[in-house]
């Protein structure tokens, strides 16, 4: 892509995968470290391949791709990578703890992999990867790694990032437990299009009434991508008419599914800078005090600001 300020489109199509990692099998204290087992990467592979088959067979196929956190196993990184690039879509997963055994330290992390023929119809041999981590562990993440013997550390990542993805706008990301980080909320606000939350969640209705309220408080699209196993993966745009703002929603655990669903882009960008012209349509009111910091041409807010990355490079 060139370095000009992208025509947005109207819509992007997103793939939301749920797998149904068991975390209890996966990671067990009896272990020496925190890595899935065989028998879990093994399966985890198995509805990862069936999952992204099935979105490749759709009529509308996806742009971008969420999987859930720690969904993937690091032992099939370069497979994986070669599915999205066969598909031509951007993928947005979480992957296995990243294990330093020298401090037996484990960083929880999510990978965006691009590939390289992402706007031709070719499939791609090869892709960019890049990586963002998690700040701060759940609780009960923690505390298992205490278990261990001897016992693991958690290595924090303090970054908050967001993915320039051009004409499907600007994207947010958030591993699990960051998502109830006001603070990175804030962030956020006025600076993306989509929030998108990958998640190994069990109490998914708080992740759903933060999902509602922060698509209005952040004025963006946020979608969770919550594991199979507890279920509750949905999608929430700011939309006037409250029918509306629910677009895709998962109930109930044990549930394996691959779906599509498209967000809005253009218009949501419109009404982000206050200038909807759309009757068709509506979107709530801006919330108090929102300042718009969207376009490489808009002033910067003050303050810090997160971690910018281009996921297309200049031709």
């Amino acid at each position: 892509m060139s370095g000009e300020i992208p025509t947005l489109v109207d819509a992007l199509t997103l793939g939301v995968i749920q797998t149904t990692l068991n975390a209890e099998l996966a990671w067990s204290s009896a272990d020496d470290e925190p890595k899935i087992s065989a028998v879990e990467d093994s399966r985890a592979w198995h509805e990862i391949r069936r999952a992204m088959r099935a979105l490749a067979d759709h009529d509308d196929q996806p742009r971008i791709i969420l999987l859930p956190e720690l969904a993937l196993p690091r032992t099939r990184l370069d497979d994986f990578e070669q599915l999205v690039c066969s598909m031509n879509a951007i993928a947005i997963v979480g992957v296995d703890y990243r294990l330093n055994h020298l401090t037996r330290s484990a960083k929880n992390e999510g990978l965006v992999i691009v590939p390289r023929n992402f706007w031709k119809r070719a499939p791609s041999r090869y892709a960019a990867r890049v990586w963002f981590g998690k700040r701060d562990p759940a609780p009960a993440e923690a505390s298992g790694f205490k278990k261990y013997i001897p016992p693991w550390t958690y290595d924090a990542d303090p970054n908050v990032y967001v993915f320039d993805a051009g004409p499907y706008g600007r994207i947010g990301v958030s591993i699990c437990y960051d998502f109830m980080d006001i603070e990175r909320a804030l962030l956020y606000r006025g600076r993306v299009h989509h929030l998108f939350v990958i998640a190994y969640n069990r109490d998914v209705k708080l992740f759903e009434s933060l999902a509602v309220s922060l698509s209005r408080t952040v004025f963006c699209n946020v979608v969770v991508c919550n594991t199979g196993h507890y279920g509750g993966s949905l999608v929430v745009t700011p939309y006037h008419d409250a029918f509306k703002r629910i677009g895709y929603s998962v109930d109930g655990g044990q549930l394996f599914t691959a779906q599509c669903v498209p967000l809005p882009v253009r218009d949501l960008d419109a009404a982000i800078h206050g200038s909807n012209t759309n009757p068709a349509v509506r979107y709530k009111h801006l919330p108090p005090g929102f300042t718009v910091s969207i376009a490489p041409t808009s002033v910067p807010m003050k303050g810090p600001s997160p971690v910018t990355i281009p996921l297309f490079t200049a031709s």
